[in-house]
């Protein structure tokens, strides 16, 4: 319990990466169970490896995983504006890809560097 004791002391900062990226697992895994009908082995495994390191907060795996992820998002985001200029014609379609992935992708940043920079200051300390 002394985890979760933790965990529950921790402000949002410290939280609502894990909770974001745990979500995003989330929708990945249900998304292919139910609409493929597929049990993804890989999603379900990151939601629980998320879990575990959000609850134990060890700080050089949280560094490491908050650089991993924000490089992994930027990397969408790039893939994303990619795909945005294969479009012909900019219709509703094209906007759409731009907002939801640009959204997501940029989220997805923001929330690696909020983990590196969460947990760099306690590797300082």
């Amino acid at each position: 319990m002394k985890g979760f004791h933790q965990l529950r002391n921790y402000g949002s900062s410290k939280v609502l990466p894990y909770t974001y990226f745990i979500g995003l697992a989330a929708l990945w895994f249900f998304g292919d169970l139910v609409a493929k009908e597929n049990f993804s082995l890989v999603a379900l495994g990151i939601m629980v490896a998320l879990a575990i390191q959000a609850v134990w907060q060890n700080k050089l795996a949280g560094t490491c995983l908050g650089v991993f992820a924000a490089a992994i998002s930027f990397v969408a985001f790039l893939a994303v504006l990619s795909e945005f200029s294969d479009f012909e014609v900019v219709n509703g379609s094209a906007i759409q890809l731009i907002a939801v992935g640009s959204i997501l992708s940029l989220s997805g940043l923001a929330m690696g560097v909020l983990l590196t920079v969460t947990n760099s200051r306690k590797l300082a300390a």
